[in-house]
Formats: structure tokens, C-alpha cells, sequence
């Protein structure tokens, strides 16, 4: 963790100051102090710590940096942009999730996921991109194959029904975060609402009455169709 907060500082160091970062957030605790200490001449850069377990190492299985340091013969500080060009189309934010998805997809099953990001030989990479080159619609159904994936594995290691899962608790999973597993309640819940949702047929109910002058009243009523309540 000290050569890691070296390295950072010596980065920091070698940008021009309108480049360097305004907020470190690192994702080990134990990282915090040796950056502190690293980055006294740096008071403006704020450190922030968090508890995501983000799948960073993943990265050494694409072959490009994988044969990389299996070449190397000795230390050297190297760079890469692992956005490729991803922001000249897509907000940092997305280009954020497309990277974590992509990253905590290779962790989960590395083979699935290369198949997924290359599906034929037609998909090409750049000789200066690290990922696949697409357009952002390619992009989008690969995410989706790629939760899919990371979803259906955390489901079958803790066995629970995926479906049940909220959108703040697909989102924890993919980041890294430690969620509780869904009770059987409130899984069943989910279900009933699933099941609410695709059905989403009106029945109408036609009621024929008479006023006490004797005139004929009809009422035609509407309700969602449900069969079971929760």
C-alpha cells in the first residue's frame, strides 16, 4: 500500500497542475493513511474512502495487459485510458458503469464475458483501445448481457430468485457492495408484482339497478385483474 501511494504521488507529480485531480477516492482503507502522508504538498486534493469492492485486478485478464506484464523486465509506470474514446458519445457516469460492468463481468466468468464483448470475428480493437470498438446501441445490449450475467452469478452462489431484486440492490452487486440476501417475504412480494404488472388486464363489470322512481341505472365499472393479494 506505501509503493501504491508512491506511485500515486509520483503521477500526481508529473501532471501540470490544471490536470491534477481535485478528489482521490480510494477503495481500501488501508490505502488512506500512506496517501495522506504521500500527498502533504498536495493540500487541495481531498481523500475520500469507500467500502467498494470494485474489480479493478480484473483488467490483467485482457490479453493486452496480461502479455504486457508477463513481457516486462522491469518496473515502469505505464497509463492507459480505460474509457478508450467512450466519452466523445457518452457521459463519464456511463462510461463509469460501462467499466465496472465489463470489469466485474470478467471476475465472474471471464470466458462468458470475452464471448460477450466478441462475439464473431467481425468485432474489432483498435490497436489503441483496450475494449472492442462498437456503436453505443452495440454498447447497450452488451450491458445488458454482461448484468445478466453478473446477476445470474450472484443469484446462484446465494440463491436468491434475481427477479426479486431491487434496482439499489442490482446496482450494490454490480459495485461490489456487501447487500443482505432478500427474504422469502419480501421475494414472494416481488413476484405477486411481477406478475401484477405483466397482466395488467381491466375487467369490466356492468351492474344494472333500479331508483326508487323505478328508472334503470347502469354502472360499467373497471378494476385491475388480480388473482392473488399480498
Amino acid at each position: 500500500k506505501w509503493k501504491t501511494a508512491e506511485e500515486v504521488a509520483a503521477l500526481i507529480r508529473s501532471l501540470p497542475v490544471e490536470e491534477q485531480p481535485k478528489q482521490l477516492i480510494v477503495t481500501r482503507k488501508g490505502l488512506l493513511d500512506p496517501l495522506e502522508v504521500q500527498l502533504v504538498d498536495f493540500p487541495n486534493i481531498s481523500i475520500r474512502a469507500s467500502e467498494l469492492q470494485l474489480p479493478f485486478q480484473a483488467a490483467m485478464k485482457v490479453e493486452k495487459l496480461g502479455d504486457m506484464i508477463l513481457r516486462a523486465t522491469e518496473p515502469q509506470m505505464v497509463l492507459f485510458n480505460l474509457y478508450d474514446e467512450w466519452l466523445k458519445t457518452i457521459s463519464s457516469y456511463t462510461a463509469f458503469s460501462r467499466l465496472i460492468l465489463i470489469l466485474r463481468a470478467l471476475h465472474v466468468n471471464p470466458d462468458k464475458s470475452k464471448l460477450i464483448l466478441r462475439p464473431d470475428k467481425t468485432v474489432i480493437t483498435h490497436e489503441h483501445h483496450i475494449w472492442p470498438s462498437m456503436s453505443d446501441e452495440d454498447w447497450i445490449k452488451i450491458e445488458t448481457q454482461l448484468r445478466d450475467l453478473i446477476l445470474n452469478d450472484y443469484g446462484k452462489k446465494n440463491n436468491v430468485n434475481v427477479s426479486s431484486l431491487t434496482s439499489s440492490e442490482v446496482r450494490d452487486i454490480i459495485l461490489g457492495m456487501e447487500i443482505s440476501a432478500p427474504s422469502l417475504q419480501r421475494q414472494q412480494a416481488a413476484e405477486i408484482e411481477k406478475q401484477q404488472q405483466e397482466q395488467q388486464q381491466l375487467t369490466a363489470v356492468t351492474t344494472k339497478t333500479q331508483n326508487v322512481h323505478g328508472e334503470d341505472i347502469i354502472v360499467t365499472t373497471t378494476s385491475q385483474f388480480e388473482q392473488q393479494t399480498f
